[in-house]
């Protein structure tokens, strides 16, 4: 069922700059502290229409590269996870992009999790 239609008030930030990560993942990154402590991870892009998680983690990348951003203990893991639904996003029909094959939703049920998966 289509969402109700609403305006778009945020420009996509391009992520195409973090592809190569640092982790050996495309779009991951992680960043660690010299001491030890708890490990964070932060994931935007669960679906390609979700812009704020985007724009929240370009910015703290932004920050990390450049050295105004650093964890005092422990790790941070920053992630874009959707990213070929969010390579759809058109303005026009933001409903699009919010995932390519499934949604990340629906494979938590049962009938998913328990059928047969290739």
């Amino acid at each position: 069922m289509p969402m109700t239609a609403r305006p778009i008030e945020l420009q996509p930030p391009d992520i195409s700059r973090w592809r190569a990560g640092n982790t050996g993942t495309d779009f991951v990154w992680r960043f660690a502290a010299d001491t030890p402590g708890p490990a964070v991870m932060v994931q935007a892009l669960t679906h390609g229409n979700e812009l704020c998680g985007a724009i929240a983690l370009d910015g703290l990348l932004d920050d990390l590269q450049a050295g105004r951003l650093r964890p005092r203990r422990g790790s941070l893991t920053l992630a874009f996870a959707n990213v070929a639904a969010y390579a759809r996003w058109d303005t026009a029909d933001p409903d699009r992009s919010r995932y390519v094959d499934e949604d990340y939703n629906r494979v938590w049920a049962d009938a998913a999790l328990d059928g047969p998966r290739d």
